[in-house]
């Protein structure tokens, strides 16, 4: 019986052996060409016409696909001067590209980000989640949610010049800590959490003085309500001072939900907590996916919204980039030129 076992393995071996002789064998190799093809996407699928949501006016959206392993998982945003995008990925890529109205995207490019290699480095030294720019110098900050951490790169990410870890991000959880960062007009830097919960049931935030990687950057605490269910997952601010935040929720049945807040920045007071106001939510049947990067551009006096999805490197998700003008009738929320300015944001 043995002798029959040990035959019939045998026989299964050269079997094999043969399929392989006959059939030959399959060698993948990874494709790093950074080609990004563009499909144009309908708002709303069921309802083709439909352009209005909330405060926002549907200009365009595409979906994002590339060959390129490394294309994904785009947690921030941003667009430079000459119109092309720049953004980060949570697994240390640096990921660039311009639109030219063709199917393809002008001038595509994959990179890592300075710093996200080297033998002790993990995926936590990598999960870049937010992204800040500095026309003026060139600068730019990219915030880490595992290390909860600040890098600042020189013009065109030719090096990192700085790196910190600000104290009072050191309890932040690790993932959910920093999640989306800003560098307002002023010079001042605000970087919200995505899940830090504060007594009072508020996400923590931090307001910066300045730059957040320099000593003497003065820092102070405080709250941020986001709507119910939801979490931060990016910020910018517009032209008039506000700041426009973006919020993402994942639920049973209808997936992902996204919201956008409008929340006055001079209204922050270190120590306390404070809830932006409502101005549009996307939900199906419109087009909506894990939203987490948004900047803003400027065409014929509109300010236009750019959102871009995370797909978390996921067959079922996609990489989504949406374009939106802001219908700006939100003002009401804008202080009035006679109010008192609050305390603990100017005093920084």
């Amino acid at each position: 019986m043995p002798r029959l076992i040990k035959v019939g393995k045998t026989l299964i071996l050269i079997a094999v052996i043969a399929i392989i002789t006959v059939v030959g064998t399959r060698i993948t190799r990874p494709n790093f060409d950074p080609t990004i093809t563009l499909i144009p996407l309908e708002l709303n699928p069921e309802n083709p016409n439909q352009k209005k949501v909330g405060h926002l006016f549907f200009e365009n959206a595409w979906e994002l696909t590339s060959v390129n392993p490394n294309f994904g998982g785009i947690s921030a945003l941003n667009r430079l001067e000459d119109g092309r995008f720049i953004g980060v990925s949570d697994a240390g890529t640096l990921i660039g590209f311009g639109l030219n109205g063709d199917d393809t995207a002008d001038r595509p490019f994959l990179a890592p980000l300075p710093g996200a290699n080297g033998e002790k480095l993990t995926f936590r030294d990598k999960d870049s989640e937010a992204i800040a720019y500095d026309a003026d110098s060139g600068r730019f900050w990219v915030a880490y949610e595992f290390r909860n951490a600040v890098r600042r790169f020189s013009r065109s990410f030719a090096r990192t010049e700085r790196f910190v870890k600000p104290p009072l991000m050191k309890n932040w959880s690790a993932n959910s800590g920093a999640e989306a960062i800003v560098r307002l007009k002023d010079g001042r830097f605000i970087i919200f959490s995505e899940g830090y919960d504060l007594p009072d049931d508020s996400y923590g935030a931090i307001l910066f003085s300045g730059d957040p990687t320099v000593d003497g950057s003065a820092s102070a605490s405080f709250g941020y309500y986001p709507p119910d269910g939801y979490k931060v997952t990016d910020a910018v601010q517009l032209p008039d001072g506000n700041l426009l935040i973006l919020h993402r929720r994942i639920s049973f049945p209808n997936g992902f939900t996204v919201k956008l807040t409008i929340l006055d920045p001079e209204k922050i007071i270190a120590g306390e907590s404070i809830k932006g106001q409502m101005i549009a939510t996307l939900e199906p049947p419109l087009l909506v996916d894990n939203f987490e990067g948004i900047t803003l551009s400027q065409e014929n006096g509109k300010t236009i919204i750019w959102m871009i999805s995370d797909n978390n490197f996921n067959i079922f998700q996609r990489t989504i980039l949406m374009k939106f003008s802001l219908i700006e009738t939100y003002n009401n929320h804008k202080k009035k030129p006679d109010e008192d300015i609050s305390p603990g944001f100017k005093s920084l």
